[in-house]
């Protein structure tokens, strides 16, 4: 593959619009420029970098440049003269974040072979994936950690592990941001050693760096400069630097670190720097560079109105969503089999829980006695596993979003399948563990005979399980932050338990206020069981002394705490329902989010 590839931006600059209310209520709307301005180049067959101090705009400039930015951003940005657009920056240019994510219960290999199936053209055999991956691993040294856990990788594993995900599809251009983070110096040589194999190999490669050793900073052939504010102080070859400072009268001392000392500058003297810029003949020739490349569409023959160079790149035949589908399950459900001490732990606590319930009801007859103690058994059963559903699904899938929103924002997947992988895996374990919990108290507390079934007894607990599952997913996908997720759903299921029928006669209840029972999982779960318990109950001994009141049928049991036996399948089927809406907004909130989040 032999492209001569010119990518070049002029005048980029990115806005970030926020809003704020003041103490009256009105709103604000603040624009902050987070860069300002910045022109620049990058050609097939060199290593550029750019650098600059912290909150420079290294890594914004880097996104917006790739189009995996969601800001509002201005200027132009062209690849041998044709403008470019998100979809053809991600199929020609891998992308390396500063910090990787990916689910870490996976070895190398499997996460290679994943990631390979997923980007590359489904019309590559298997065979030919794997030739491709042994390449990569040979050429970037993972055979040692190829059977790996991502979990367990070093910093240097973790770079070059990031680089083979993106070298998979061979792309002609590659963006690092900060590759040597986190790295000692001889990692992080060697890190950059290897992206300048791949210049030489004809490959543009540009990254940032922070504060590079001197060694390495001499290894780049390009460098942009960048003050704070995301102003532009310096583009040119990295060797004339030194010479461009010294003509501003800032003589880098002999044996000093020239990166250690330019950096120095950029936050001395930010202004300066970036004006003495705007007017230097460097500057000049960089437009005139850009010019001259954004011109070259003419030296390009077109075919159906694009560069035949690009054309492959665009022809490219992702897997269907059936097959991203499945892909993803057998992802999701080799992290959960890794993760088995966690969730036999969480099932065991989950037993005993069950007992603990169960205590102090054991024992429990058919009489005036006996009615609350089975209601408070009915309640207690339905609210543990609502709060247990949902909550475990609330404090789990959260860690994994930010994951899929990254690799859903690069064209990795749909959105569509990964949920569907999501809510595919999350049904069995609900039912297998609620399951397990109804039995151990089934066992345990022996009530009348008339539910001698234990699959009618756990059959709404069950569905009850896995609406809250739902409601779990629903809640983590509203919000990015599990605190404010438990903050809301907190008064949510508050109100929603106090609905249930156990410390209110829902007869009772004012019109304006009775709708809210119909929202409540407490309330279709508990009625639903206890409709089970009653319904075919048609005597109940009164107490000897004939002053207490004597309720004496199960339905005036269902009654007395304002439910109605003919409710049974309108329950079950409103769970059903609610299970499907939850799903169908957290879909939505879900999709939302991977659209408006960077990819970065």
């Amino acid at each position: 593959m032999n492209e001569n590839l010119a990518l070049c931006w002029y005048n980029l600059s990115v806005y970030v619009t926020t809003k704020k209310r003041n103490f009256y209520g009105k709103q604000k709307i603040h624009r902050v420029k987070l860069l300002n301005n910045v022109s620049g180049i990058m050609k097939t067959g060199t290593l550029s970098a750019i650098m600059g101090p912290s909150g420079a705009g290294k890594t914004t400039l880097l996104a917006a440049i790739s189009q995996r930015i969601t800001g509002n951003i201005t200027g132009e940005i062209h690849l041998n003269g044709h403008p470019v657009d998100k979809e053809l920056m991600l199929k020609i240019c891998g992308f390396v974040p500063q910090k990787d994510l990916a689910l870490q219960g996976l070895t190398v290999k499997e996460h290679l072979f994943f990631m390979a199936q997923l980007k590359m053209d489904r019309r590559v055999s298997l065979v030919q994936q794997t030739r491709i991956i042994n390449s990569l691993v040979e050429d970037l040294s993972l055979k040692t950690c190829y059977f790996t856990l991502l979990a367990n990788l070093s910093g240097g594993e973790e770079k070059r592990v990031c680089l083979a995900v993106q070298m998979l599809t061979d792309p002609p251009m590659l963006i690092c941001d900060e590759p040597t983070t986190g790295l000692d110096s001889y990692t992080a040589s060697n890190v950059i050693g290897l992206l300048r194999q791949l210049s030489s190999r004809g490959k543009a490669v540009l990254c940032t760096v922070h504060q590079p050793a001197s060694g390495i900073f001499e290894m780049f052939d390009t460098v942009s400069l960048l003050v704070p504010g995301g102003r532009l102080a310096y583009f040119g070859d990295v060797l004339d630097a030194k010479k461009y400072f010294s003509q501003l009268g800032l003589i880098c001392p002999p044996a000093y670190n020239t990166a250690e000392f330019v950096v120095k500058q950029l936050n001395t003297l930010p202004d300066k720097l970036h004006e003495k810029f705007k007017t230097s003949n460097n500057y000049t020739e960089l437009l005139h560079e850009i010019d001259s490349a954004k011109k070259s569409i003419h030296n390009y023959q077109l075919v159906y109105g694009m560069d035949e160079t690009f054309l492959k790149f665009y022809s490219v035949q992702k897997q269907s969503q059936k097959t991203q589908l499945r892909l993803l399950m057998w992802r999701s459900a080799l992290v959960l089999l890794r993760n088995f001490k966690k969730i036999l732990l969480r099932m065991v606590l989950y037993m005993v829980t069950a007992i603990l319930i169960s205590a102090p009801y054991i024992g429990t007859k058919f009489n005036q006695e006996g009615i609350q103690n089975i209601q408070g058994l009915n309640y207690s059963v339905i609210t543990e596993t609502v709060f247990t559903q949902s909550y475990a699904v609330m404090h789990t899938f959260p860690s994994e979003i930010p994951i899929l929103l990254r690799e859903i924002g690069n064209g990795v997947y749909k959105p569509i399948p990964y949920y569907i992988s999501k809510v595919v895996l999350l049904i069995p374990q609900a039912i297998i563990e609620t399951l397990l919990f109804c039995l151990i108290i089934y066992c345990l507390v022996e009530t009348k005979q008339e539910i001698n079934n234990f699959f009618v007894f756990s059959t709404p607990v069950i569905i009850s399980a896995i609406a809250s599952s739902a409601y779990g997913c629903c809640i983590s996908a509203m919000f990015d932050n599990i605190s404010v997720a438990s903050m809301i759903s907190v008064p949510v299921d508050f109100i929603s338990y106090t609905f249930s029928g156990i410390f209110i006669q829902l007869s009772t209840v004012p019109f304006y206020l009775s709708w809210i029972k119909y929202i409540s999982r407490f309330y279709y779960g508990v009625e639903a069981l206890s409709i089970l318990q009653w319904q075919n109950i048609d005597n109940i001994p009164c107490s000897p002394n004939p002053d207490l009141p004597c309720i004496h049928t199960g339905e005036m049991v269902l009654q007395n705490y304002g439910y109605k036996s003919t409710n049974l399948y309108w329950d079950l089927y409103s769970l059903i329902f609610m299970c499907m809406a939850l799903h169908t907004l957290g879909y939505f909130f879900f999709l939302k989010r991977s659209r408006a989040q960077s990819a970065y």
